[in-house]
């Protein structure tokens, strides 16, 4: 979309940067699966908090778009989805990120998988109203073992090499994020999960909103699920 009109990319020249595009009329959007790689570089500040470990630091990102999803601009429901072939990008940035604490509110490894893409999603959902940016600022990546910490670990890294700050402010409103992350799911008047919460998760596991709250709410003082 560009001032206000839709348009179709045809073809990508990605050797010139080019993309040739047509004006169009539709009622979906899209949107790229990113297959991301994540590796922390190193660690500026670090804190406990309650049920996890709250970080941020330099990263290093290697990402590869693979397909991308159709999805209907008033209800964000998936219509459709594509192919993607376009060579890997990599990018030294900053991260905030936050490592869970065992026991956990659930044994299958699905579930978990599921239950943390909900927390990225819902965490990535909030953060921009404390940092007043725009939400592409952000990315999220969940790991259900991070090679770093070797906990459950959700990562937002800035989309910007280098960084521009944001990942420190995340890091010094840890509660406030994760607060405000919760009264996002508990609010929200689906039944078991939906775009305008958990996201796409809920594809993976009928309780995706359940455990990402029950996971959230172990971060918060008295924070019942």
């Amino acid at each position: 979309m560009h001032l206000g009109q839709q348009y179709h990319v045809d073809r990508l020249d990605w050797e010139e940067k080019k993309a040739y595009v047509r004006p169009v009329d539709v009622d979906y959007y899209t949107t790229a699966n990113l297959s991301v790689d994540l590796k922390v570089l190193d660690v500026a500040d670090e804190r406990t908090e309650v049920g996890c470990q709250s970080s941020h630091g330099d990263v290093a990102v290697s990402y590869l778009a693979t397909i991308f999803k159709k999805l209907k601009l008033d209800t964000h429901e998936n219509v459709g989805w594509g192919k993607i072939s376009i060579p890997q990008e990599d990018m030294h940035t900053t991260a905030y990120w936050l490592s869970l604490k065992g026991p956990l509110p659930v044994e299958k490894r699905s579930d978990l998988q599921a239950g943390l893409s909900g927390v990225a999603n819902l965490l990535s959902a909030v953060a921009p109203l404390f940092l007043m940016c725009d939400p592409r600022d952000l990315q999220a990546v969940p790991q259900i073992k991070s090679p770093f910490s070797g906990l459950p670990t959700v990562y937002l890294y800035e989309t910007r090499p280098g960084g521009v700050g944001s990942a420190e402010g995340l890091f010094q409103r840890h509660a406030s994020l994760v607060k405000a992350a919760v009264d996002l799911v508990r609010e929200c008047p689906c039944p078991g999960g939906c775009p305008s919460c958990v996201g796409p998760s809920v594809d993976e596991s009928p309780r995706a909103k359940k455990i990402a709250l029950e996971l959230l709410s172990g971060l918060v003082i008295d924070a019942a699920p």
